[in-house]
């Protein structure tokens, strides 16, 4: 059964949401170039693509108030005066924030906000004064005085055949009338595949503002020229209806001439040379005009967002967890192959079918690897999806906060998991802003202290193992250690004696707890201690860190270390108190055996000496009684890697790596964030997967005195809803 009407309009209206936010981020990207190279030609021409792809979008799908208020923008766009006016950047930017609250608006059917702030923007556009570039060239060159001849005045493209009576007779009524009218000429780009089409799209924008009394070729004929006339009767201005003409990738050039009624007879005459109304771009005009403005280049169409769309396949983000869910399903189905084969081999070890099952297996296996890896890839996005939305940000920032700031990019290719890129947004635009606000210093101050005036805010991406690792690093004043760590004194976060013994990593780490700012006052921008904590807990919920680095008087780095995807990792399994647990295998460094004696107490807390470094230790289960024939116990030590530092986590026993399919647990599951998630395992044990810097960060925060193991194993009651009992064997 096909769709009904209703249900095509649906979804496409999804897809002009989806294709919308890109254009505004186009329109936002240009009027950032805008503002640095005012009155850049090509930069015009690329905001006024964008907005014409705007408002037909959004006229196809009912949007008639975006629609319209685009299409007097785009109006606006194609004016001369417009184009050399000193607020064309701002009126970009406006229009961007007005059409990006229009769709959220339309989404939510909600109230649309008023148009009229803008409208009065491009108002102020339209009343400058145009350039007179004709004057200006006939008195630089007076030796090429017979320009102003009709003659050359006249365009070097063929004249129609001589109109009919008929069109002769519109042309004088409407004259009579009052009317003027235009005789409108347009070229075809070469690139468009449909020219018929083409001439009804001019028709239609002319139809607009006027009368058509004729046009040529005639409407219905399948003639292939890519040369179009009209007589058009109006009360407009010619450069309004030159303005109209300029279709982006459809019409290559468009001249507009008014016609004059002889006194004599009332036939139609050529118009004379001044009132002549030629748009910049059109290919043959005399020297005069030969400085071009909003001409399509061949081959431009190329780069518009049409073109580069037409190779992508728009798929719900939901559609492809359910094929990744589907993968992991079969690497559970793998395992629990696995283990039936090596339950066959041990039972029949001479067996003839042993081999055709392992070669079986090995075929299932390698197909399955690479399906694995063609769906990660197909959820793996470039960074630049993430960073490209901050330049607009920080210079809307940096002027709220009175800062010169330069934002350099980098690494904008590297490819991360789309849900943790949608993730960390929040996060980092919130660091971004601490940066601009915190970090870089006003211009006279940056001076005073021998720096250039203009701060440098740098995101750089790039893959580090099976990582990713995004920096965001600004060249300002630093961090002070020792106000951090009379601000934390304050809030009763540690003790004065503590204070003294903490190392600057340390420190710096209370920057991350609830409700700590060292601000002074607090702006709309910061102040009210409220994110740094979220930007953790959401790190620490992805399996990332976050680390900070400052050098007084030169700047701060924050690093985001994080997964390069969240469903299927490599793990490594052990056992503490019978017990299954994972942690990823990418997160330990190495595995070293201990006994109890050689673990030493410092600070009330467990450390081990390891190659003449000091490990600080962390202990999942029990201390284990001492034996009667006093033997020491021998450990298993993980040395594991959270952010910049080091522990040991003492297990019990290992179980060996394995590549396991993440299922995430709700909170009515398990209520401790010491467990980001579980998962299956080929003989259909459940194994819980630990996470790593909320277990370090329940260790450091622990104080000696209540003992570090109480609440590091799950309680009872979480593992009554899991059903997970500890079992012989190591089962869970």
């Amino acid at each position: 059964m096909s769709a009904g009407p209703d249900e095509r309009m649906a979804e496409l209206r999804q897809l002009f949401f989806e294709s919308a936010q890109e254009l505004l981020q186009l329109l936002n990207d240009e009027a950032l170039r805008l503002e640095k190279h005012p009155g850049d030609v090509e930069i015009i021409r690329g905001i006024r693509r964008s907005v014409h792809t705007l408002k037909g979008d959004s006229a196809a799908c009912g949007y008639r108030e975006l629609s319209e208020v685009a299409h007097e923008l785009e109006d606006a766009l194609a004016l001369e005066s417009a184009a050399a006016h000193a607020t064309l950047a701002e009126v970009a930017f406006a229009a961007a924030d007005l059409f990006a609250a229009m769709l959220a608006a339309y989404q939510k059917r909600a109230k649309l906000p008023s148009r009229e702030p803008l409208r009065k923007m491009i108002r102020a556009l339209t009343e400058g004064p145009a350039p007179k570039k004709r004057a200006r060239k006939k008195t630089a060159d007076p030796n090429k005085s017979d320009r102003s001849t009709p003659e050359k005045a006249t365009p070097a493209k063929p004249v129609p055949s001589a109109w009919t009576e008929y069109e002769q007779l519109a042309v004088k009524t409407a004259q009579t009338a009052g009317k003027r009218v235009f005789h409108v000429f347009a070229d075809i780009d070469p690139h468009c595949a449909m020219p018929i089409a083409a001439r009804q799209l001019v028709q239609n924008a002319l139809e607009a503002l006027g009368e058509i009394l004729a046009a040529r070729p005639e409407t219905g004929t399948a003639a292939a020229s890519r040369h179009a006339e009209f007589l058009v009767a109006t009360d407009r201005e010619a450069e309004q209806i030159s303005a109209k003409c300029k279709i982006p990738t459809i019409i290559e050039s468009a001249r507009v001439e008014e016609l004059r009624a002889s006194p004599a007879t009332g036939s139609v005459q050529q118009p004379r040379a001044e009132t002549v109304a030629q748009t910049p771009e059109t290919v043959g005009q005399p020297d005069e005009l030969a400085e071009p403005e909003f001409e399509e280049l061949p081959g431009d169409h190329a780069h518009s967002p049409i073109a580069l769309a037409e190779n992508i396949l728009r798929v719900d983000a939901e559609r492809i967890d359910s094929v990744l869910n589907l993968v992991g399903e079969l690497i559970i189905g793998k395992s629990m192959f696995q283990q039936a084969l090596n339950e066959f081999a041990k039972t029949y070890p001479k067996d003839a079918l042993r081999g055709k099952f392992s070669d079986a297996m090995a075929f299932q296996a390698r197909v399955l690897n690479d399906l694995q890896r063609s769906v990660m890839k197909i959820r793996m996005v470039p960074v630049e999806q993430l960073f490209r939305r901050f330049p607009r940000m920080v210079r809307d920032v940096a002027r709220q906060c009175g800062r010169e700031v330069d934002l350099v990019l980098s690494g904008q290719d590297t490819d991360l998991d789309k849900s943790i890129l949608d993730a960390i947004a929040e996060p980092l635009t919130h660091m971004v802003r601490n940066a601009i606000s915190h970090g870089i210093e006003s211009a006279e101050d940056r001076q005073r202290g021998g720096k250039p005036a203009q701060g440098r805010l740098r995101l750089d991406a790039y893959h580090q193992g099976n990582q990713v690792i995004i920096e965001i690093s600004d060249d300002g004043q630093g961090m002070d250690v020792r106000k951090i760590k009379a601000k934390a004194v304050q809030l009763g976060l540690t003790t004065p004696e503590e204070a003294e013994r903490l190392t600057e990593t340390e420190v710096l780490d209370f920057i991350f707890r609830p409700g700590f700012s060292t601000a002074a006052e607090v702006t709309e921008i910061s102040g009210r201690g409220v994110g740094m904590d979220v930007v953790q807990s959401v790190l620490h919920r992805l399996k990332g860190t976050v680390t900070v680095e400052t050098r007084p008087g030169q700047g701060t780095t924050f690093r985001l270390k994080l997964p390069l995807t969240l469903a299927i990792i490599k793990a490594l399994l052990f056992r503490v108190e019978q017990r299954l647990y994972a942690i990823p295998l990418n997160s330990v460094v190495e595995i070293a055996r201990t006994l109890d004696s050689d673990i030493h107490q410092v600070d009330h807390y467990e450390v081990l000496q390891l190659r003449n470094q000091v490990l600080p230790l962390v202990r999942l289960g029990r201390a284990p009684q001492a034996a009667p024939d006093g033997r020491a116990h021998k450990l298993f030590v993980l040395v594991i890697t959270v952010g910049e530092r080091r522990f040991g986590l003492i297990v019990d026993g290992l179980d060996g790596e394995e590549e396991l399919v993440i299922k995430a647990l709700d909170d009515q599951t398990v209520s401790t964030d010491l467990v980001s998630g579980a998962s299956i395992l080929g003989d259909g044990r459940v194994v819980l997967i630990l996470n790593l810097p909320a277990v370090v960060e329940h260790f450091t925060r622990s104080r000696p005195a209540e003992g570090v193991v109480s609440g590091m194993l799950l309680s009872h009651a979480d593992r009554a809803r899991l059903a997970l009992p500890a079992t012989q064997g190591g089962h869970a």
